[in-house]
């Protein structure tokens, strides 16, 4: 079923909010400079980092807690990014949030991370009835696809939908580093890490909808699997975003005009664009001849999970203040299996 996105907020290095970060992105300004940690040959790591002043503070109760570092930062992301979404529900809301692939040895902390968001934010979240998606980059999408078969389930109460991660954790950007990922001197084919935080509330369509502000829709998300990724073994066709729009179109429940932007998760690596390039050529038909894609991860880094959420906000809030015409694609791949996209338009 298609559903109705309600508030949307984004948290990372170029905004604190939706409307601040689409602004930015249009304008060209980036987020994005020297960080306090060296790469392998003492250059320092360019980094799309959120100012300390953005970020949440824990409780006492929390930071007494034997959390990673990496888990203090996600809950920091994740905190003002979703007070800053909407009033507080009166009821516990049913979340479905995208993080990052983490370790096994994670799962101790990970198991109460919703507690966490929950006891820090004030918004009462439905434990038994969320989901974490802990599939990286198409995480985010991932959760939004599965809030959509919940509301087809239970269309009663909204949800939310987000994505949350960071880069800034000295175990996983050495990894980076010793895999030549990073961009610097010595990397041109890399990326820049990157942090930030999105989430935006989603609901059933409404009958009679207000008339005071367009309404936004998502009409469709899909997922797939594609044995053909980073650290596979199977060859890298880059067949599975094209499969994934294949499902997308399939999942469609009315006829839409071509898409007219794509919000693109490209992190600057050279795998997304073979993705990208497969994908837009089988499926030439379903865009517009003239589509402007919107790339804003050269603006604030490689925001990891959280890049769907965050795409999806921008692209939410594109369509609503007009200065881009709709339907809109966002799609995202995870460094592994995942690829996830969804459909935006303007009821």
């Amino acid at each position: 079923m298609s559903a109705v996105i309600g508030p949307t907020n984004v948290l990372c290095s170029i905004g604190r909010g939706s409307e601040q970060a689409w602004a930015s992105a249009r304008a060209g300004i980036a987020g994005i400079g020297c960080s306090h940690v060296m790469d392998r040959n003492f250059n320092s790591i360019q980094m799309g980092l959120v100012p300390e002043d953005a970020l949440g503070k824990l409780t006492p109760d929390i930071e007494a807690l034997p959390l990673p570092s990496r888990a203090r930062r996600l809950l920091r992301l994740a905190v003002p990014a979703l007070q800053g979404l909407a009033a507080p529900p009166t009821e516990p809301v049913r979340m479905f949030l995208g993080m990052p692939q983490l370790a096994a040895s994670d799962a101790a902390w990970l198991n109460h991370f919703l507690r966490y968001i929950d006891m820090l934010s004030g918004t009462p979240i439905d434990l038994e009835r969320s989901v974490i998606v802990t599939e990286g980059r198409a995480a985010a999408l991932m959760a939004l696809e599965l809030a959509l078969d919940s509301l087809a389930i239970d269309p009663s109460t909204a949800v939310i939908v987000g994505g949350v991660d960071t880069h800034l954790d000295l175990r996983l950007l050495n990894s980076l580093d010793a895999q030549q990922r990073l961009l610097g001197p010595q990397v041109m084919d890399g990326f820049i890490p990157g942090e930030g935080a999105a989430f935006f509330m989603l609901s059933a369509p409404q009958s009679q909808p207000p008339a005071s502000a367009p309404q936004i829709l998502v009409n469709a998300a899909a997922s797939v699997a594609d044995p053909g990724h980073r650290y596979g073994t199977a060859p890298a066709r880059g067949e599975g975003l094209s499969a994934a729009i294949e499902q997308l179109r399939a999942r469609m429940e009315t006829p839409l005009p071509a898409v007219g932007v794509t919000f693109a998760g490209f992190n600057g690596e050279n795998f997304d664009a073979k993705l990208w390039g497969v994908a837009r050529l089988r499926h030439n038909d379903f865009f517009a001849p003239s589509m402007p894609i919107e790339h804003p991860a050269d603006k604030y880094g490689d925001a990891g999970a959280a890049t769907g959420a965050i795409l999806t906000a921008l692209a939410a809030t594109s369509l609503a203040d007009g200065s881009r015409n709709g339907p809109a694609l966002v799609w995202a791949a995870s460094d592994r299996e995942p690829r996830a996209c969804a459909l935006l338009s303007v009821a």
